[in-house]
Order: C-alpha cells, then sequence, then structure tokens
C-alpha cells in the first residue's frame, strides 16, 4: 500500500516536463495554448494574426565578452536579429548567414549580451 506522498510523487514525476493532449481539434484563436499536431506538445501561441501557429524564434545569451559570436539557432531559416549589450542598448553588427540554422555575428568591439532571432 502506498502512502499518499507517494501517490503524488508518482503525479509529480509524470507530468514534470511535458503535457500532451489527444483528439484536440484546433483553433484561430491568438494568445491561446496549441497543441503540435505532430508530436501532441502544448506550447503557448505568442503569435498574431489569428493562424493559431506562432513564429520561431530564438534568444541566444553570450556571457564571454566577444567580437565575434556564431549562434546556432536551429529555427531552419534567415532570421532578424536583433543584439542587446547587457546594458539592454541595441548593438549594430554584421551579420553572416553560415546556414539556415547558424549565424555568425561579428562586432567592433568585444561585449556580452543577447541575440534575438526572429
Amino acid at each position: 500500500m502506498k502512502w499518499i506522498g507517494q501517490h503524488i510523487w508518482d503525479f509529480i514525476s509524470r507530468f514534470r516536463n511535458d503535457v500532451y493532449l489527444e483528439d484536440i481539434e484546433s483553433s484561430s484563436d491568438t494568445r491561446v495554448l496549441v497543441v503540435n499536431a505532430d508530436t501532441g506538445k502544448v506550447s503557448y501561441n505568442t503569435g498574431t494574426g489569428g493562424t493559431g501557429v506562432s513564429d520561431k524564434n530564438f534568444i541566444h545569451t553570450q556571457s564571454a565578452s566577444s567580437s565575434s559570436w556564431v549562434v546556432t539557432h536551429n529555427l531552419n531559416k534567415y532570421p532578424s536579429v536583433t543584439v542587446v549589450d547587457s546594458a539592454g542598448t541595441v548593438v549594430i553588427g554584421a551579420v553572416d548567414y553560415n546556414s539556415l540554422n547558424q549565424a555568425t555575428l561579428t562586432f567592433n568591439a568585444p561585449f556580452g549580451g543577447k541575440a534575438y532571432f526572429n
């Protein structure tokens, strides 16, 4: 016989990372939870336009100061890139697309910050 803590732990372990739903109908509403048709994985729709699907995006954090950042974003596209330094100031640099999934960002001086790929 299990005590109540064991039952709770079983449920936590089962649902800790991902939640999957079956037989869900699609929706055209925005700002809703959506279900990936291929995997059944639930995610939050942050897209606009009522398509029910948000565009892919990626955020890269560059902790070490560098004047060249090589970023593997795995978005399978040539995304737009916005870079900010650690103070949140937008920084201008060169973006070279190495492939559909990787870009090299080059700047005049080394710094750390974030790159937003959309």
